[in-house]
Parts: C-alpha cells; structure tokens; sequence
C-alpha cells in the first residue's frame, strides 16, 4: 500500500511541476516593460601602424513612449588597445529613467539621448581604466550617473552605416546603427 501511495504522490508531484514549468514558459517576461525601440550599435576603429584601435558593440531599448519615454536600457562592451599591448576592456550595464528624441551636436538629425546611471564590468578595472570606460560612452568625467547624454544612435527606423566618419580620421573599420521601431499592439 505504501508503494502504491508514494507511486501516486510522485506522478502527482511530477504533474504539478510540469504543469507550474509550463504556465511560467508561457507568461512572457516584462522585466523592463514594453520596448517601443531597438536599436544595435557596433563601430571598430584601427588606425594602422599605430597599435592603436578601440571599439564597441551592443543594444539599446527605449520604453514609455514613442517620442521620449521613462525607461531605457542598453548593454554595451568597449575596448581600446594602445601600443606595448596596453589597454583595456569592458561592459557597461546603463539603466536610463528618462530618454528623448533630440538633436545633438554630432550629427543634423534626432538622435537617442538619456539620463540616468550604469554599472561598469569587470570589478578588476583600474580606477583609469574604469573612468575612460564611462567616458567613452558617456563624456561625463568619469560619473557612473549622467544627464542628457547622446547615444548617438539615429532617432528613426533603418540601417545606418557611418563608415566614411572612421575614414575621416584616418582610421579603418566600421560605425553602425541598426535601429528598429516596435509597433503599438
């Protein structure tokens, strides 16, 4: 009797957490909310027989609205190599309470811009390190929090290739943005 009653309390567990795995898949994760935009970002700069060449790579989403929005998150790795093997790389996790569409002073037309904080990767980044990371993004000397900042990345749906910017000083690689706008369902 005992083995057929923990028989039963077996399927009937294993039952249950198919059942739980099953309704947990099935709800769609809404961690940063609602994403109005998307946008991927990638440029690599070598100038060469210098030795030297930085780079970056990542996304973006921008969340509570169309035009500008309360909620925005971006995911980005940077690196810089300098002569002598020198350099550095990192991530940065950047949190944004506010963003808008705005025109910068880089480039004649809407870009993303967005204030709030981030958190640079790894822990083992020297302070010098850790301040060119953030300024590399942010130019806000060095300061894990920022107002305003231009992303640069193109306030309109499309592919955009900016290579002819990299010629211009005297670099080789390549300066990109693939932006996509999420329809209201």
């Amino acid at each position: 009797m005992w083995k057929r009653l923990r028989r039963v309390l077996l399927i009937l567990s294993a039952a249950a957490v198919i059942a739980a795995a099953g309704a947990v898949s099935a709800t769609p994760a809404r961690a940063y909310g609602k994403a109005n935009w998307q946008a991927a970002l990638t440029g690599t700069f070598t100038f060469p027989t210098t030795g030297f060449g930085f780079g970056f790579w990542g996304w973006c989403d921008f969340a509570g609205g169309v035009t500008s929005g309360d909620d925005a998150d971006c995911e980005l790795s940077e690196y810089m190599h300098m002569p002598k093997g020198t350099g550095w790389t990192c991530e940065l996790s950047v949190d944004a309470t506010a963003w808008d569409q705005s025109v910068g002073d880089f480039f004649p037309f809407p870009t993303f811009h967005i204030t709030g904080s981030l958190v640079v990767h790894p822990a083992s980044l020297t302070a010098s390190e850790k301040e060119a990371c953030v300024n590399f993004f942010t130019n806000s000397g060095g300061s894990t929090t920022f107002t305003d900042i231009d992303t640069f990345i193109p306030a309109a749906p499309g592919h955009y290739d900016f290579g002819d910017v990299v010629t211009l000083f005297g670099a080789v690689g390549e300066f990109n943005f693939t932006v996509k706008q999420i329809p209201s369902r």
